[in-house]
């Protein structure tokens, strides 16, 4: 075993690691596991303060998640349902550590999308090991072409729903002023959503543009969020919306038309 640890440790890694766990000593201990090979590791202590730290991130900045199954507070669900509905994280791998759950539990899990599960105790080895392999399996090309949901692919579902409710949908754009720094982003992503509904999508799309799928919004809501969004917003924020059904039917319409209209405003700003 001394063997096997050493060959896994002799192989330097790079890449950022979310480790969620209630315990700050099971933390820290999986924080140096992963810290020893090269990772660089974000620490969480709940599902809710996961979320935000993975939704401020700029996207595919973190490499994967590890993440405790039971929690004082909070839903380990609620973390990976967020990851499997944002199409910056949806092929992001989640290994969820846990002792030996009851079959049906395997089963709910896998259904709603953890990569793999991983039994406690376990050893470095085996952890970096199923790590090593889920990173390598959600990277892997299928036909030449990665799968993976962009934000038109998933505004295109969430149109359905709107056709079949009969309500409208608003894609807005947020461009944010050059001055600010790349660590003051997560915090302000985190302000967003603290402002929004649950079923409301926050995605960062470029360095300086975040877009906000609204469901269930016309203009006129549209620009009550934006406006109620300018008070925790640092500087002069600019928005373009677009408008399901009134202005356009298409997903990558109504993002060029938000897209658009938020660099319109910027320079009359």
């Amino acid at each position: 075993m001394k063997r096997a640890t050493a060959e896994v440790l002799a192989v330097r890694t790079v890449g950022r690691l979310l480790v969620v766990d209630p315990s700050l000593l099971e933390r820290q201990r999986i924080a140096g596991i992963l810290e020893a090979v090269g990772y660089e590791v974000i620490l969480s202590d709940s599902p809710s303060d996961a979320i935000e730290q993975v939704v401020g991130a700029e996207p595919g900045s973190i490499c994967a998640v590890i993440t405790e199954l039971n929690f004082p507070t909070g839903d380990v669900n609620d973390l990976i349902h967020a990851l499997r509905t944002n199409p910056a994280w949806v092929h992001i791998p989640i290994i969820v550590l846990t002792p030996q759950p009851p079959l049906a539990r395997v089963v709910e899990l896998a259904r709603a999308g953890v990569t793999t599960i991983l039994s406690k105790p376990f050893s470095a080895v085996v952890l970096l090991r199923r790590l090593r392999d889920c990173m390598e399996d959600c990277a892997a090309p299928v036909g030449d072409q990665r799968v993976s949901w962009t934000l038109t692919e998933y505004v295109s579902r969430e149109l359905k729903r709107a056709d079949r409710s009969r309500s409208h949908l608003s894609l807005t754009v947020l461009r944010l002023p050059p001055d600010i720094e790349e660590e003051e982003m997560p915090e302000l992503i985190r302000s967003l959503m603290r402002n929004l509904r649950q079923s409301d999508l926050v995605v960062r799309i470029a360095p300086r543009e975040i877009a906000l799928v609204l469901p269930d919004a016309d203009a006129r809501a549209a620009q009550a969020v934006v406006r109620r969004l300018q008070v925790p917003l640092p500087g002069t924020v600019t928005a373009g919306i677009a408008v399901y059904p009134t202005e356009a039917a298409d997903a990558n319409v109504l993002l060029h038309l938000a897209r658009e209209r938020a660099g319109a405003a910027l320079q009359m700003v």
